[in-house]
């Protein structure tokens, strides 16, 4: 048996969605022989789960939510966007971690301000069509109802394309890294706690056993997976249960986000953690997603004596056919959702081989 313990991504929807996504795509994949797969229904007990069964392995497949915090803080009002358009802007700069980016991550640091570019300049755009009104509209007050009018539907417009284009989901995850590297974000410390407590429960389980638990996460998903393990290993320490069997898989994260900030000391404490624990880490991005930092050494760069993650490239290209990948290869928003979707080429990176697989971690071939 195994047991894996999904975290998600910075994403409002619930476990069922992901439940839809692994069962939409287990049954497409090229890694996974369908005549020996099994999947249940979603359940819910202490946690959401399922059990996956395969080549006479079950794993049993949690789902540590935190989808409440995400609301809280995903942007939608409009000085909502603002306030976080503030902080990427002024910040991160005076915080470092723009620095950081610009330094050993260029590539993000471009794609991760286009939404403020498209924001400032939309906004530069309708302003500049509200005061050529004036030279047509003799009329003051015609001409201030008239660009309040204009300011309306160009913010209606604007904040359209920017939910649907993931740019203010980009801005609310910029906002909520900051926050969370400054250690403000309210219940987020009770949720590791308790994402702790339910690793260690099935650590607990698994001590005469070879079973392996596995936590993985997406994303954002990231960051709260190195705070809540970092737990887990202290708290195993004191009670002095055997981690060997404990695994991580960070995919397509953002790390760097939180780390690069100069206020992270928190965060840093916990990467280093993780990192001298001497538990198998692997950490999965793809050159082509713009909301991961490839293949970034986040541990080097705290300039500790501690051991890095193995960093492995998706080549997305390797394992999708031509036209597929000429589809999706600029699409960046669902480029940074595929490592948990169906592969169409065997060989390399696959998330079902990933996670059902029977073979253990460190022995799978990517």
């Amino acid at each position: 048996m195994r047991e894996v313990f999904y975290i998600a991504g910075f994403d409002p929807r619930s476990p069922k969605y992901y439940y839809s996504i692994f069962k939409n795509n287990i049954h497409k994949t090229s890694a996974i022989e369908q005549n020996e797969l099994n999947i249940s229904k979603l359940k819910k007990d202490d946690l959401f789960y399922f059990n996956a069964y395969y080549k006479g392995i079950k794993t049993k497949y949690n789902f540590l939510i935190w989808n409440d915090i995400v609301k809280e803080h995903f942007c939608k009002r409009f000085f909502e966007v603002f306030a976080a358009l503030f902080v990427a802007l002024f910040n991160y700069p005076i915080s470092g971690a723009v620095y950081m980016v610009a330094r050993y991550s260029r590539t993000q640091l471009i794609a991760g301000y286009y939404p403020i570019v498209f924001i400032l300049l939309s906004y530069f755009l309708t302003g500049f069509f509200c005061y050529a009104l004036s030279y047509f509209i003799q009329n003051y007050i015609l001409w201030i109802a008239l660009s309040v009018l204009l300011f309306y539907l160009a913010s209606k417009v604007i904040f359209y394309l920017g939910m649907n284009a993931g740019m203010f989901w980009l801005l609310s995850i910029y906002r909520f890294c900051y926050k969370y590297a400054r250690s403000e974000i309210k219940g987020a410390d009770e949720r590791n706690e308790s994402f702790a407590n339910e690793i260690i429960k099935s650590l607990k389980n698994n001590q005469f056993s070879n079973d392996e638990v596995m936590i993985v996460a997406h994303s954002v998903g990231a960051i709260i997976a190195i705070s809540s393990v970092a737990r887990v290993i202290e708290k195993s320490k004191i009670e002095g249960l055997n981690i060997s069997n404990l695994k991580l898989v960070l995919i397509g994260g953002c790390i760097p986000l939180v780390s690069f900030h100069k206020y992270a000391d928190k965060f840093k404490k916990e990467l280093e953690i993780v990192a001298n624990s001497g538990i198998t880490w692997l950490d999965f991005s793809s050159k082509i997603d713009g909301a991961c930092f490839f293949k970034v050494d986040y541990i080097k760069l705290l300039r500790q004596n501690a051991k890095s993650p193995k960093l492995i490239s998706v080549g997305f290209f390797k394992i999708y056919d031509k036209k597929t990948y000429k589809n999706i290869r600029y699409k960046w928003y669902q480029v940074h959702f595929l490592y948990l979707k169906a592969t169409q080429i065997r060989g390399g990176y696959d998330y079902f081989y990933l996670t059902i697989d029977p073979n253990k971690l460190e022995d799978k071939k990517f």
